[in-house]
């Protein structure tokens, strides 16, 4: 079984306000960006996880993410198990193929307490200079 983490500059926050009478609009935005994430990655497949998205600073060199974004950022990580095998491979056997397509594109609410200029309000997973969400497939469970 594989366990996939999703690395963003997207602030995916899980602040679990989910009315916007229930915290403030910031808080409401993070988790709408939140269960935005979440919903895509179960258009397959139930998955589980034991965390909610972690934020941390980290230098982006040699991440992954798009030639737009260099230096230290707030980056959001997101680890889950999908509920069976096989669910995200493409018809050419990339592990990922279904899951980058899935969530590549998907629009998103910016301008929250990300640390870069997202340019385009997405989940950007393929642009090689725009590129803000990648996605990697370790094996065994979380």
């Amino acid at each position: 079984m594989y366990t996939f983490e999703i690395k963003t500059l997207v602030d995916v926050t899980n602040t679990q306000v989910a009315r916007p009478n229930q915290g403030s609009p910031l808080e409401y935005d993070q988790n709408r960006n939140f269960i935005t994430l979440r919903q895509c990655v179960e258009l397959r497949s139930i998955v589980s996880y034991q965390v909610p998205p972690q934020v941390e600073k980290i230098d982006l060199k040699e991440l992954g993410f798009g030639t737009d974004y260099k230096g230290k950022h707030r980056v959001w990580t997101f680890s889950f198990s999908p509920d069976r095998d096989g669910v995200y491979t493409s018809a050419t056997g990339d592990i990922l193929g279904l899951l980058l397509d899935d969530l590549d594109g998907v629009p998103i609410i910016k301008n929250l307490t990300e640390t870069v200029n997202i340019d385009k309000a997405i989940f950007d997973c393929k642009d090689i200079a725009a590129k803000n969400t990648i996605i990697k497939a370790h094996l065994g469970t979380i």
